[in-house]
């Protein structure tokens, strides 16, 4: 339920997403379970189980959820009902996908965007075409990255932002006219920090989920401004906070890896 501006979990949760249609929550945990949250936090019921590690979790605008496995190497297509209705696999050559971390859609949800959190140095961004769920996906953006993390897309569906969590910072990668990837393009350096998650507001500006320490910030893209806008010494709110989720204009829900809780914050005083 929501307490004290903190909805309790049965598992830690590194996922969290907005039903923009009721203003319920989905996220996942680390038993492999798909949680849905009603929008007054006052129920959750599990309503899937992969069995394996649940990272991102992705809902499309027809209720069909995309689960980042950790275990599996795999994203699941998940009806909100919880029923399977997929199981999207990366392969590119001698390349394979091994941690989907986070994914997003392309405007039109044709397409999906993997990050993958391998090796140190490794590739990168993975693309799915969703109007043929039995293909594998491709590489997408092939160059090497410190630990590929969250993603958000640009607002004007141009290029993705991602996270790099031991750069530490923010790329930018442009999509082509043609849909290719771009030159990765250092975005945001955040020296003292270990980044996790992205989501943008109604105004077009990045905020940014800081594992270590629990902070978050924003970012404004057409200027450069960077904004610590909360931190939380003691995490007793922010706990390692990891992805994050907009619920209308000025309310923002964060997920906690360090503990069993998701976070409710009002910027509208910002």
């Amino acid at each position: 339920m929501w307490r004290n501006s903190v909805a309790e979990s049965p598992q830690p949760s590194r996922s969290v997403c907005v039903d923009e249609r009721d203003g319920s929550v989905w996220c996942g945990g680390e038993a492999g379970e798909l949680y849905h949250i009603s929008a007054d936090g006052k129920t959750v019921r599990t309503v899937a189980n992969t069995g394996g590690f649940i990272l991102g979790v992705t809902l499309d605008s027809h209720g069909r959820l995309y689960l980042c496995d950790l275990h599996h190497r795999c994203i699941f297509v998940i009806s909100e009902t919880g029923q399977q209705l997929a199981r999207l696999v990366g392969r590119d050559g001698d390349e394979q996908i091994q941690i989907p971390n986070f994914s997003i859609l392309s405007a039109d949800e044709r397409l999906l965007y993997v990050s993958d959190t391998r090796r140190p140095g490794g590739p990168g961004i993975w693309r799915f075409d969703l109007t043929d769920l039995t293909a594998p996906g491709s590489l997408w953006m092939s160059e090497p990255c410190l630990s590929a993390n969250g993603m958000a897309l640009a607002p004007d569906g141009t290029g993705i932002y991602l996270v790099e969590s031991h750069l530490p910072g923010v790329s930018y990668i442009p999509i082509q006219p043609d849909g290719s990837a771009g030159r990765k393009q250092l975005c945001i350096h955040l020296p003292q920090d270990e980044p996790d998650g992205l989501a943008f507001n109604s105004k077009g500006e990045l905020f940014v989920g800081i594992y270590n320490p629990s902070r978050i910030y924003r970012f404004t893209p057409h200027t450069g401004q960077l904004d610590l806008v909360i931190e939380d010494a003691t995490t007793d709110y922010l706990h390692h906070a990891t992805n994050l989720a907009f619920r209308g204009d000025d309310e923002l829900l964060v997920a906690n890896l360090g503990a069993w809780h998701l976070t409710r914050i009002d910027l509208s005083s910002l």
